[in-house]
C-alpha cells in the first residue's frame, strides 16, 4: 500500500490524503533531514513543494514528487499520479489530525463516545468514527456536503489532467 510523508508546506494535501485513507505522516515541525529519513526508513513517498528537498530525495534514490500550483492543483496532481479515487469513505479514512486508524462506532456502541462529543451531536447522529490514537470523534455532519463538493472538484481537475497529458 502506498504511504506518504509530506513537507510542512503541504498540509492541505496531507489532510485530503488522510481522508482518502492513505497513511500520511505530516507535521509542520519535521525538518528536511527528518523527512528524508522517514521516507527512506519507512519506504514512503516524499511529497514536497521544495525543489532543493526534492532534489536531495532523488539523489538518495527515494520516491518523491515535487508539487507546484494552488493547493487544489496539488491535491489533484497527487490523486492523479497515484491513482487515488477522489471519494471519501469514512470507514476507510484515517484521522485527519494525527493519521491514526479510525474505528466505526454505530448506534449499538454509541455510549463509548458520549463524553467526547457535544450532547446535541450525540443525540442527532448514530454513526461515528473514533480515532484509536488521539481519541477525536468524527461524524458525517454539515461539513460532509463541503467534503463531497470538494472531491467532485478534484475529480474534475483529475479528468482535465488526464485529457491534457499526451502519451509518448
Amino acid at each position: 500500500m502506498t504511504s506518504f510523508v509530506v513537507d510542512a508546506m503541504l498540509g492541505k494535501v496531507a489532510l485530503w490524503l488522510r481522508l482518502a485513507g492513505k497513511d500520511t505522516i505530516y507535521s509542520p515541525d519535521i525538518n528536511d533531514d527528518e523527512l528524508l529519513e522517514i521516507a527512506k526508513n519507512q519506504n514512503r513517498i516524499l511529497l514536497t513543494s521544495d525543489a532543493e528537498l526534492h532534489n536531495r530525495a532523488e539523489e538518495a534514490c527515494l520516491e518523491t514528487m515535487l508539487l507546484r500550483g494552488t493547493a487544489d492543483q496539488r491535491v489533484a496532481a497527487v490523486f492523479h499520479q497515484f491513482s487515488i479515487n477522489p471519494k471519501i469513505d469514512p470507514s476507510k479514512s484515517r484521522c485527519s489530525k494525527c493519521n491514526g486508524i479510525l474505528t466505526e462506532i454505530d448506534s449499538s456502541d454509541k455510549e463509548r463516545i458520549k463524553d467526547l462529543v457535544f450532547e446535541q451531536t450525540y443525540n442527532h447522529y448514530d454513526r461515528f468514527w473514533l480515532c484509536n490514537e488521539c481519541r477525536r470523534v468524527f461524524f458525517q455532519g454539515g461539513q460532509w456536503t463541503n467534503i463531497s463538493k470538494y472531491m467532485k472538484r478534484i475529480e474534475r481537475m483529475i479528468q482535465m489532467l488526464k485529457e491534457t497529458i499526451q502519451p509518448l
